[in-house]
């Protein structure tokens, strides 16, 4: 099962996996109630949340996650490269766009947080799912793979925002290395793709993120 969190500036992931709990990234500060809603629809609750994966350090993704360990103990997983982001030791990586830099600036404003598991290599976690990293967005990227549905959850490796595109170079730390990344992934033949922004493409997921590598 696999249930989206829509919030204002982007999409977090529910899903069930082995019997196991996993919520992919947060949203930003504020969206536990749409998180709690989630669990809802699928029968269950904030509690039953095993662990909370981070794809990367921007605050639309984990803003929320310092909240969900210190109320329920969630555990919490994330990219060894971004940790100095997420613990506030180092500089928030902006958007290199000075528009979006300025636009999306608010977004550092999340409280930080030392995660429980640093992933550096390619990893199973509980439930049987994979964290792979997959940088270039940020140093620390990591994409989720649940094997058993065929699920990729991308990030914001790709965007889905008006038709299926590359990392946006906008707000790319390595757009270069981020289409590395989406070769590696394209590998994996997903019948399913989930991302950061933009709806999830259901079907014929596998040629179009290989079209994307070309």
């Amino acid at each position: 099962m696999i249930e989206p969190v829509r919030s204002k500036t982007g999409r977090a992931y529910l899903l069930e996996h082995r019997g196991v709990l996993t919520l992919v990234d947060t949203g930003f500060t504020g969206s536990l109630p749409r998180i709690r809603a989630a669990a809802g629809r699928l029968g269950r609750s904030l509690e039953d949340i095993r662990q909370v994966v981070l794809t990367h350090c921007h605050g639309d993704h984990a803003g929320e996650a310092a909240r969900l360990r210190e109320a329920f103990g969630t555990g919490l997983v994330a990219g060894a490269a971004d940790l100095g982001v997420l613990e506030g030791r180092d500089p928030y990586p902006f958007a290199p766009n000075p528009v979006m830099r300025t636009a999306y600036g608010f977004l550092q404003r999340y409280r930080r947080f030392t995660p429980d598991v640093l992933l550096s290599e390619r990893a199973e976690l509980d439930g049987g799912l994979e964290a792979i990293p997959a940088p270039g967005h940020t140093p620390g990227h990591v994409a989720v793979w649940a094997p058993d549905h065929g699920a990729l959850f991308a990030g914001d490796a790709a965007w889905n925002l008006g038709w299926l595109r590359p990392d946006w170079a906008w707000f790319s730390q390595d757009p270069a290395r981020s289409r590395e990344t989406l070769h590696e992934l394209a590998g994996l033949r997903p019948a399913s793709l989930w991302l950061g922004h933009g709806p999830p493409v259901r079907r014929g997921a596998a040629d179009r993120l290989r079209d994307l590598t070309r």
